[in-house]
């Protein structure tokens, strides 16, 4: 039942999602008003998703890894937590079709600026390295963009979920986003951050046969031939990665993929200890190039959780990720023709972090993994609303 403060809890959420896309720390701000906003005033009970239980086994499997860990992280733990709670607001609050278009509207158009500002970087910081030639300011290597972010993972990881997410949105969008959603897109090529690129290619091939032919087309088209232009530069960056054994990041998460490998044998049930893997990889290594290894995590979402919370924890992580592609293949199945396109959207972003989070370790990344949950719960806050209706 919608009460005259409802809407604010939606503005105040959505402004949050959005605002992640440029600041951390006010879309947190905005997220945590919208949440004791919502606790205080109650003006609706919870929508709850259908991954909401094995969401929960996941947090309370977190909880006991940390009551086996040496050096408990309690306040991370803490922080963590609250950041599932933007899934329940999202499935609560985005409840109608024209709320949701306002969501994926926002979320490119701030997508949309960011990007530009990032192919700005690009620009400048090619122009630089052409005149230095020093690794340190390759824009494909040590100095992507970053947009309004700190690093280059976070800015990528963002735009490719709110890319992804767009993709089949513009069935509801219509024609005229199609020059925001290419020059996201574009950013996303020239990030160079091959696991992105990865993730982009599997979020649209999972809708790639759901959505209008015409669409596909009109949106591979276009990046396409950026890419084409983009080609050299392409192809120096993977050689260096495939072709140089020794190039610093290759051979980086290869060690770091031995030692949380390692870090499971020999604590498989509850792990080594959240925020303990930089720990327990100094231990571990024994190579002569550690100057040259950022060891905070294993860039890998499935062995960092494994081998930092255990393989029970690691199984409820499975059982998460499993019900919420069920619950949004369901959706996708049992949704209208207005309404089909919510779903795809979750699933297409879904699928882009997962094999995103294949190389890099982005369910640990705080705006990445606040903007997934706010994309993938919004098409069960819509349909639940819906099916209520009808059923009324």
């Amino acid at each position: 039942m919608r009460t005259a403060r409802e809407p604010l809890i939606f503005a105040l959420t959505l402004a949050g999602a959005a605002t992640l896309l440029v600041s951390i720390a006010v879309g947190e701000i905005l997220l945590t008003t919208a949440l004791l906003t919502w606790l205080v005033w109650r003006p609706r009970s919870p929508n709850l998703p259908s991954y909401f239980v094995p969401m929960c086994a996941f947090i309370l499997m977190t909880f006991v890894s940390l009551v086996f860990s040496p050096e408990p992280a309690i306040n991370w733990a803490v922080r963590k937590t609250f950041i599932f709670a933007i899934s329940l607001m999202a499935a609560t609050f985005v409840t109608t079709t024209w709320r949701a278009r306002t969501s994926y509207a926002l979320l490119l158009a701030i997508a949309t600026v960011t990007s530009t500002y990032g192919l700005i970087q690009f620009a400048f910081g090619y122009a630089r390295f052409l005149t230095t030639r020093q690794l340190a300011d390759d824009p494909t290597v040590l100095a992507r963009i970053t947009g309004f972010m700190s690093h280059w993972m976070t800015f990528s990881g963002e735009q490719l979920l709110v890319w992804c997410a767009a993709v089949p949105a513009l069935v509801c969008l219509g024609p005229r986003w199609f020059v925001p959603l290419t020059i996201v897109g574009s950013a996303l090529i020239l990030s160079f951050t091959k696991s992105v690129w990865f993730g982009a290619a599997a979020g649209l091939a999972i809708v790639s046969l759901m959505i209008p032919k015409r669409l596909l087309a009109t949106v591979v088209l276009p990046l396409f031939l950026i890419g084409i232009l983009a080609f050299p530069l392409i192809y120096q960056r993977f050689a260096q990665s495939f072709g140089d054994p020794d190039f610093a990041p290759t051979y980086g998460r290869i060690e770091l993929w031995k030692a949380g490998i390692q870090m499971i044998r020999e604590h498989p049930w509850f792990g080594v200890g959240p925020e303990r893997v930089s720990v327990e990889f100094l231990r571990i290594y024994r190579g002569a190039n550690l100057g040259n290894i950022y060891y905070g995590h294993l860039e890998n979402n499935f062995l960092q959780i494994a081998a930092e919370r255990g393989l029970i924890c690691f199984a409820t992580f499975l059982w998460f990720l499993l019900e919420l592609y069920a619950g949004l293949f369901r959706l996708v199945r049992l949704a209208d023709e207005s309404t089909r396109w919510m779903a795809l959207s979750g699933l297409a972003a879904l699928t882009g972090f997962i094999v995103s989070g294949l190389f890099q370790y982005n369910f640990g990344d705080s705006e990445i993994l606040l903007l997934l949950l706010f994309i993938v719960s919004m098409p069960f806050g819509v349909l639940h609303e819906r099916n209520g209706e009808k059923a009324g």
